[in-house]
């Protein structure tokens, strides 16, 4: 027995709301697939070797397919594997942007004018290079990753280190690149020195 925390696990929505909500949505893929009729009954047991039985209970949302039979439905059916994988994007996405809050678009328009009204935003800049055109408004983690520790070394040993470097070795997008480096920038261990086309990044010296 699991200890008693006093959590409630998170509510499931759609298909793997319940068990009924899960038989029907994959009655209706099936029929979308195979149609309505015994035919496609005789379809589903020979893709899944399943008892006819149990097959028309899947297109009648009975119940649905349990264990292996739905993994051989997987296999077999691009319709229901579709499905398996727009739930697993779905889930990714949903605990990417619970874990990644940007900002609001009017705060980062705000910001933005304001880095222009300064001088520091330069609209034709090169972006892989450019201190400031990195997405510095998106949230810094505390702690640093591992890239942003690679980064930290390169530095150290006075090697140059852009954005286009870090994307190659690391193989992420200069997006990603770019965030590393301005999260370093931001938590002052980092600083931009000369033109932003042929300049370099340097500790900041305590």
């Amino acid at each position: 027995m699991l200890p008693k925390k006093g959590r409630k696990l998170p509510a499931w929505e759609g298909a793997l709301a319940s068990r009924q909500a899960y038989a029907e949505v994959i009655a209706n893929l099936l029929r979308k697939e195979h149609g309505d009729t015994h035919r496609a009954v005789k379809q589903l047991m020979r893709l899944t070797h399943a008892s006819e039985r149990s097959a028309k209970h899947w297109m009648a949302a009975q119940h649905g397919p349990d264990t292996v039979f739905f993994l051989r439905l997987v296999a077999t059916s691009p319709v229901i594997r579709a499905f398996v994988l727009g739930i697993i994007e779905s889930q990714q996405s949903a605990l990417t942007e619970a874990a990644i809050a940007g900002p609001s678009r009017a705060s980062f328009g705000n910001s933005r004018r304001e880095e222009m009204a300064a001088g520091r935003y330069w609209p034709n800049s090169d972006p892989t290079n450019d201190p400031e055109s990195g997405p510095v408004n998106d949230p810094i983690t505390d702690g640093l990753n591992e890239r942003q520790r690679w980064i930290l070394d390169r530095v150290a040993r006075g090697l140059p280190t852009r954005a286009r470097d870090v994307a190659a070795h690391w193989q992420v997008s200069i997006k990603s690149a770019r965030r590393d480096l301005a999260g370093l920038c931001t938590c002052n261990l980092l600083h931009f020195v000369g033109a932003r086309k042929n300049g370099r990044y340097h500790l900041v010296r305590a």
